[in-house]
């Protein structure tokens, strides 16, 4: 990661309220804590199923800013409404110029997404319903 990477990051985190990170790849491993106080109103909460124990749609597998469109190219990665298939990508995970696949957990139809396009989301939100 370079310095600007990691400086978005880190400002990804305090604006969410995350205190302390850790990443892990291969010859790389980087541990943030952020012990800046955060104001609330900066952070924008993802509004969570009323049964999330129970929910079994697709999650986040990371923390960043969630996109419903790919950075590179503004369309939507996949259609609310449309049937996706176990494995297939539904979203992206944006953390820095790092891009992270958002993977639906099984077949079903992709309902409406749970996180508006570029708020940051913590590990395992609820970011899409599968009916």
């Amino acid at each position: 990661m370079t310095l600007e990477e990691i400086e978005q990051l880190t400002a990804h985190c305090a604006r969410a309220g995350i205190g302390e990170i850790e990443l892990a790849q291969a010859g790389f491993s980087l541990r943030l804590r952020i012990d800046a106080p955060v104001a609330l109103d900066a952070v924008t909460p993802v509004e969570m199923p009323k049964s999330e124990a129970a929910f079994s749609g697709v999650r986040a597998p990371g923390v960043g800013a969630f996109r419903v469109c790919h950075p590179a190219t503004g369309l939507p990665v996949a259609e609310s409404g449309s049937a996706v298939r176990k494995n297939q990508t539904v979203g992206v995970l944006e953390i820095g110029s790092y891009l992270k696949a958002v993977i639906a957990p099984a077949d079903g139809v992709l309902g409406e997404p749970l996180a508006e396009d570029g708020a940051v989301v913590g590990y395992g939100a609820p970011l899409y319903a599968l009916l």
